[in-house]
């Protein structure tokens, strides 16, 4: 049995509030009060962030715990303990012991999932745990944790029926998972977060570009300098592409370093680059073939998409590229449509096993794109179209990329 299982059409349900969750946690002793916490917020990047984090403790010899969202491939995937996924028997006892309190509390799936991460933890007695935030952040299951500190990626517009429609009413939902008397790292100098911030009166804030920099050395494979206070780290080598994880990279180290001082606990330059390098996180501007070239990347809104094409346009500029492509419909797919049609020199829109997914009869606008439900067939039609002067490029949800990756047998790293 898998928690989803639990839940058939409600899986995507979302009820706002933190009372469910509140109770359903105390009815099982709290949990969550027996191991310290970092939230990870933000509209892009914070997965990759929260693995950076993730690595950065368990290499200075930190016991961790991991929760992130969407799984990929299995569900398995969502709660981690040093980077090690929950076994099937114990993740089966799990929801075995917390089926009646979903009941009683009428709690979602994400509730649920939470809440076993919660008592996953407690149970491991991790040293510290790394909280992905599922969506906004001020009624977030996650946010009843005190954490330690608090990231913030970015905000930009999505989700847009829930946190609202403009990026200031999301960066409001976004800074719920602050503290007034904890640190506060902000991936970006969005003007939104940083003038939120400061009405809250958040203490100590740390933002990237201003309180905390980068200097790119290299875009292929990415190689930076990192500055922070009187702190220099030189040559941060990744092992994931795209710029953008330059800064998902220095926001995590930011994060680490501020924890560090805090507790009075030192830290290793070394050790710092080693984690940075070792960390991997898939779905990421993954490459899954080599001949032809296939990239997979979970870029879901308009903002993420435009990134992720420049992204390639940069690494690999004598490549055009045949883009297929899937999403939900509760996001703005038509202007993604849109970007992704600039940028490729074919489109193939497919369809995602989800009840949210976007169809053919969603996409009639666009005459010029060829649209494919059976994702493997839309897979085949991209290769067989490749050519050395090519690059396949699969984006959109997650869903789609976790599709794929099972297709292909590529495993989750």
């Amino acid at each position: 049995m898998k928690l989803y299982s639990l839940f058939k059409k409600k899986e995507f349900f979302i009820n706002p509030g933190l009372e469910r969750i509140r109770e359903a946690s105390k009815s099982l002793g709290n949990p969550h009060k027996s191991f310290k916490s970092i939230l990870v917020s933000g509209t892009n990047g914070k997965g990759s962030t929260a693995a950076f984090l993730e690595s950065l403790f368990r290499k200075h010899g930190y016991k961790t715990g991991l929760f992130t969202s969407p799984h990929l491939v299995r569900e398995n995937e969502r709660w981690q303990v040093n980077r090690q996924e929950v076994d099937n028997q114990t993740l089966q006892e799990y929801i075995k012991k917390i089926k009646p309190v979903i009941e009683e509390y009428n709690l979602t799936y994400f509730e649920a999932s939470t809440l076993i991460a919660f008592l996953y933890f407690a149970d491991s007695n991790v040293d510290i745990a790394i909280l992905e935030v599922g969506l906004g952040g001020r009624w977030d299951a996650t946010n009843i944790v005190e954490p330690e500190l608090s990231i913030i990626t970015n905000v930009s517009l999505d989700h847009t029926h829930l946190l609202g429609d403009t990026t200031e009413k999301i960066a409001f939902e976004k800074l719920g998972i602050a503290r007034k008397d904890k640190p506060l790292i902000l991936g970006s100098q969005q003007k939104e977060l940083i003038k939120q911030a400061e009405d809250l009166e958040i203490r100590k804030v740390y933002v990237y570009g201003k309180d905390f920099k980068t200097d790119i050395i290299s875009i292929n494979p990415p190689v930076f300098d990192y500055f922070f206070s009187t702190e220099k780290i030189e040559s941060i080598k990744l092992s994931l592409l795209g710029k953008y994880q330059v800064n998902n990279a220095a926001t995590a180290i930011t994060g680490f370093l501020v924890y560090q001082k805090k507790e009075k606990n030192g830290y290793d330059k070394e050790k710092i680059k080693k984690a940075i390098y070792k960390t991997k996180w898939s779905g990421r501007m993954q490459i899954i073939k080599q001949n032809p070239l296939i990239i997979i990347d979970g870029a879901h809104n308009e903002d993420a998409v435009k990134k992720s094409f420049n992204e390639l346009k940069e690494l690999f500029p004598n490549k055009e590229i045949i883009t297929v492509y899937s999403g939900m419909k509760d996001k703005n797919f038509r202007e993604i449509v849109k970007i992704v049609k600039r940028f490729s020199k074919e489109t193939i829109i497919t369809k995602i096993p989800v009840d949210r997914a976007i169809s053919k009869e969603d996409i009639t606008e666009f005459d010029d794109i060829t649209f494919i439900p059976d994702i493997k067939k839309a897979l085949d039609r991209a290769i067989e179209l490749s050519d050395d002067k090519t690059l396949t490029f699969i984006t959109g949800s997650l869903y789609l990329v976790g599709e794929v990756l099972r297709l292909t047998n590529y495993e989750r790293v």
